[in-house]
C-alpha cells in the first residue's frame, strides 16, 4: 500500500520535473550559445569566438574582486541571519500574551520587495536627515557618518539591510522546527539535572540541525543572487566597494552592452560558488552526522 502511494506521488511530480528540466536545459543551452559568441547590443551581428570570453574573464581582476565581495556579503549576511533567527525563535518559543501578533509582525520585512527595502534603508542611512545618524548622535557616537558613501561602511550597510529583511525568513523556518520538536528529550534532560545551556547544546541544537541546514542552504543560495537591494542602495559603489558578481555582470551587459561577456561572468561564477557552497554543505552534513 505504501509503495503504491509513493509511486502515485512520483507520477504526479513527474510532469513538473519534466517541464522544469526542459526549461532549465533550454536556458542553459542558450547561455552556453551566448558565451561562445561576441553578442553585443549595439552590433547587428555576432560571430563565434570560442573560449575567448572565458580567457578574458580569467584575466579580469575586477571580476575576481566582485567574486570576493560576493562571498563576503553572502557568508556574513547568512551567518548573522542564522544567529539572529535562532535567537528570536528560541526567545519566542514560549507562551506569552500577544505571541502570535509578535510573530506576525516579525514577518513584515520579509514580505516587502527588496527594492522597497533598499529605498527605506537609503532614507535611514541619509547622512544629513537619516534616523541612523540621528540616534547615533543622541548616543554621542557622531551624526555625520556617510554610510553608503564610504568604502569602509558601504558593505556593512548593505549587509545590515539584508539581515533586517531576511532574518524573519530564518526565524520562520527555525520556529517551525522548534514547534515540531518532541518534548520528551527536553523533559528527560531536565529530570537528569541538565542546565539550560546543556539542554540547548545537547538536545535542542542536534534536533534543530535539519532546520538550520535548510535555512542555511536557502539563504546562502539566495544571497549569492542578490542584486536589487544593492543596486537600489549603492549601485555597486562607492569605488566598487559593494560590486558583487551580479552587479558586475549587469554593468557589462546593460552599460557596456556586452551580453556574451556578462553571460560568461554569471556562468563561471555560478559554477565556482556552487562548488564552494556544495563542499561546505557536505562538510557540515558530515560534521552533524
Amino acid at each position: 500500500m505504501i509503495r503504491q502511494l509513493v509511486n502515485r506521488s512520483q507520477a504526479w511530480i513527474l510532469p513538473t520535473m519534466l517541464v522544469l528540466g526542459v526549461m532549465s536545459a533550454i536556458v542553459m543551452g542558450y547561455s552556453i550559445y551566448m558565451a561562445v559568441r561576441d553578442i553585443n547590443l549595439i552590433k547587428s551581428a555576432s560571430s563565434f569566438v570560442g573560449a575567448d570570453n572565458f580567457s578574458a574573464l580569467f584575466q579580469d581582476a575586477r571580476a575576481w574582486g566582485s567574486l570576493s565581495r560576493t562571498v563576503v556579503f553572502s557568508v556574513s549576511a547568512t551567518a548573522v541571519e542564522l544567529l539572529f533567527g535562532l535567537g528570536l525563535a528560541l526567545y519566542l518559543n514560549r507562551p506569552f500574551f500577544g505571541r502570535k501578533l509578535v510573530r506576525t509582525l516579525l514577518l513584515i520585512p520579509m514580505i516587502m520587495t527588496p527594492v522597497v527595502s533598499g529605498l527605506i534603508w537609503r532614507v535611514f542611512y541619509d547622512p544629513n536627515n537619516g534616523i541612523v545618524n540621528y540616534y547615533l548622535g543622541q548616543l554621542g557616537l557622531g551624526d555625520k557618518h556617510n554610510w553608503l558613501g564610504s568604502t569602509d561602511l558601504a558593505m556593512v550597510s548593505v549587509i545590515i539591510a539584508d539581515v533586517w529583511q531576511w532574518t524573519p525568513f530564518v526565524f520562520l523556518i527555525l520556529a517551525a522546527g522548534l514547534d515540531a520538536m518532541p518534548s520528551e528529550p527536553l523533559e528527560a534532560a531536565e529530570v537528569d539535572g541538565a542546565s539550560s545551556f546543556q539542554r540547548f547544546y545537547h538536545v535542542v541544537l542536534p534536533l534543530l540541525a535539519p532546520s538550520l541546514m535548510i535555512a542555511f542552504l536557502l539563504r546562502i543560495i539566495d544571497s549569492v543572487k542578490t542584486f536589487d537591494i544593492i543596486y537600489v542602495m549603492t549601485r555597486g559603489g562607492p569605488s566598487l566597494a559593494t560590486e558583487t558578481t551580479n552587479m558586475y555582470a549587469y554593468i557589462q551587459g546593460f552599460n557596456n552592452f556586452n551580453i556574451s561577456y556578462a553571460t560568461v561572468i554569471n556562468l563561471t561564477i555560478t559554477v565556482i560558488i556552487t562548488f564552494l557552497f556544495t563542499t561546505l554543505y557536505a562538510r557540515l552534513s558530515k560534521a552533524r552526522r
